[in-house]
């Protein structure tokens, strides 16, 4: 008995550690997927900035998504307490209002615009690196009324 105790213990903690080093490893490896990137400047509870590498997708209408693969991100909690955000982008950076979409649309659209960068074998082998976490879309909606012009107003509409 105790030595089943002992072993089933050893394999918990061995499951433990390897997700752990696969979540750590997904963190390193998911802003560079084969495209854009960026830093995304949250600001904490306390005052306290933070900046977060991330993957960046825009879509044929100008919108623009980040995504977390899992919900206990600092980012993402910040984000949704905090939802005005700085994003650094080829040298330039804006503000934006971040919108976390948590809906199976914005799934599926967050879901299309990796596959498009990485394909579906690539789609697969993040979601396997972050544990088949559920994809956390966050859509970045400019602050400055002027940047949405000639943009489709409907994807930029608050929901």
């Amino acid at each position: 008995m105790r030595r089943t105790a002992r072993i089933v213990a050893l394999v918990a903690v061995g499951f433990a550690l390897l997700a752990l080093v696969l979540d750590g490893l997904g963190a390193w490896v998911q802003p560079s997927l084969g495209g854009e990137e960026g830093v995304l400047r949250t600001t904490g509870d306390d005052g306290a900035r933070h900046e977060t590498r991330l993957a960046v997708f825009q879509d044929e209408s100008g919108a623009i998504w980040i995504q977390s693969g899992h919900h206990f991100r600092g980012w993402y909690e910040r984000v949704k307490r905090n939802p005005d955000v700085e994003l650094v982008r080829n040298g330039a950076t804006n503000p934006y209002r971040a919108v976390a979409m948590e809906t199976p649309e914005a799934r599926r659209h967050v879901r299309q615009l990796i596959e498009e960068r990485v394909g579906v074998a690539g789609y697969y082998a993040i979601r396997t690196f972050l544990l088949f976490a559920e994809i956390k879309p966050v859509r970045l909606d400019p602050r400055d009324a002027r940047s949405l012009v000639g943009r489709s107003a409907e994807r930029y509409a608050l929901r």
